[in-house]
């Protein structure tokens, strides 16, 4: 399998296309926001409450969206939910431009789009099989995150230079717009059959494979509450899902806050500029696409939980390399690091996930694989709390000393996770 195989499949291509545009709108909103609320308030404890209003409805509501996943269209979920994305950017970009906007209203849209997005995030990461087949998910996933890293890192550079040029109204408008085409380039995905997905797939179904057919799939004959109730019990049953999915939570509560507290971060030790935040950003996504792409070239069936880990002790080294500088050559280069090593821990992550679970607990489990992020706001808020009373480095540093020490006593008390292939 070569760098780019899934790229033969048309419906990937329009696929790679419509996440490509969300990837960038969704990673220049986070930069405007969080720009806006820093500038607004002048405090880390404003960008940690941006993050829990949206972190909130993830923890909730995820779960239900796990469930609409299992039950219906996946593309559709998708479009819908991105269409109310481009009506929330609109609406905050009008009070920009109108002078209205106050910090409120920047936690409303944080809780809305908070909402929106555990709703329609199970089921972006559960139709990736049903484009491309488990057969070619291990070299897909990996580019479906250099492609989400490639808008990390041009997305943010466009919103803070942006944000200088032209202000942050029209940042605003440009996300909704690369909202509207995303949906329109979801119309040309074909959906593949159950027997096509499961085409060459690296475990079949046999009483020795991970796999197993679980005889409670979800149905439209039970409730949400059972159909949830029956994806947690898989869940504990199946202790290698379990296994990957408690190290995603553990890495992302210390490694990934941040990604969300990085307008103040760069406020404080860099200079306050758009710019200089966007550049810094653009670092990150740089190295994600690097890892993303070496993650795409190779063939992935040995050591994966190992390569899973040292991608979390990658981040922490990031983390310490960027609290030992003011300077920004260095901390680009740090930032720099810390996607490296965010892009192996999510893609190894998601193709262990994908490959090994149920396909009919795939929506379920997928969402409360995205519950980390919820997670991870919350974090971000008692992170930013420490930022403001010890100060942004020291904090971080402190992140990336205890992720380390936690990889590795992780590995040596759960051996589930030193021997997944």
């Amino acid at each position: 399998m070569n760098l780019f195989s899934a790229f033969t499949l048309v419906s990937f291509r329009w696929y790679m296309g419509a996440m490509l545009f969300w990837n960038a709108a969704m990673s220049m909103q986070m930069i405007v926001r969080g720009y806006l609320a820093y500038d607004l308030t002048g405090t880390f404890a404003s960008l940690g409450i941006i993050v829990i209003g949206g972190g909130i409805p993830t923890l909730l509501i995820s779960p239900f969206g796990g469930i609409l996943a299992d039950r219906f269209s996946k593309r559709l979920l998708l479009q819908i939910g991105q269409t109310f994305s481009l009506f929330l950017a609109l609406v905050v970009g009008l009070l920009v431009l109108f002078e209205s906007l106050v910090f409120f209203h920047l936690v409303i849209a944080s809780v809305v789009q908070g909402m929106v997005m555990s709703l329609v995030m199970p089921a972006r990461v559960a139709i990736l099989p049903e484009v491309v087949g488990l057969g070619r998910l291990s070299n897909a996933v990996p580019l479906n995150s250099a492609g989400m890293n490639l808008m990390q890192m041009i997305g943010p550079a466009i919103a803070g230079i942006g944000i200088d040029v032209v202000g942050a109204e029209f940042v605003y408008l440009l996300i909704a717009l690369l909202y509207a085409f995303s949906v329109g380039m979801l119309f040309k995905i074909t959906i593949l059959s159950e027997e096509e997905i499961m085409v060459s797939n690296p475990h079949s179904f046999s009483k020795s494979s991970p796999l197993q057919v679980v005889d409670n799939a979800v149905t439209k004959k039970n409730s949400a509450w059972q159909d949830l109730l029956e994806g947690v019990r898989y869940l504990f049953r199946d202790k290698l899902i379990f296994t990957v999915l408690l190290f995603s939570f553990f890495s992302t509560f210390l490694g990934m806050p941040i990604r969300n507290l990085l307008p103040g971060y760069v406020a404080d030790v860099f200079g306050d500029s758009g710019t200089t935040l966007g550049i810094l950003q653009m670092g990150m996504g740089i190295g994600a696409l690097m890892g993303a792409l070496v993650l795409a070239n190779m063939k992935m069936r040995k050591f994966r939980g190992l390569l899973y880990a040292a991608s979390a002790i990658v981040i922490g080294v990031g983390l310490i390399s960027v609290s030992l500088t003011d300077l920004f050559v260095f901390g680009f280069v740090g930032f720099a690091i810390v996607g490296i090593g965010s892009a192996g821990r999510q893609a190894i992550g998601q193709i262990l996930l994908q490959e090994y679970v149920d396909s009919t607990f795939r929506g379920r489990i997928m969402a409360i694989y995205m519950m980390q992020f919820s997670l991870m706001s919350f974090g971000s808020f008692g992170i930013a709390l420490l930022m403001d009373s010890l100060g942004p480095q020291l904090v971080v540093r402190w992140l990336g000393l205890i992720l380390i020490a936690g990889v590795f006593i992780y590995l040596t008390f759960d051996a589930r996770l030193r021997k997944v292939a």
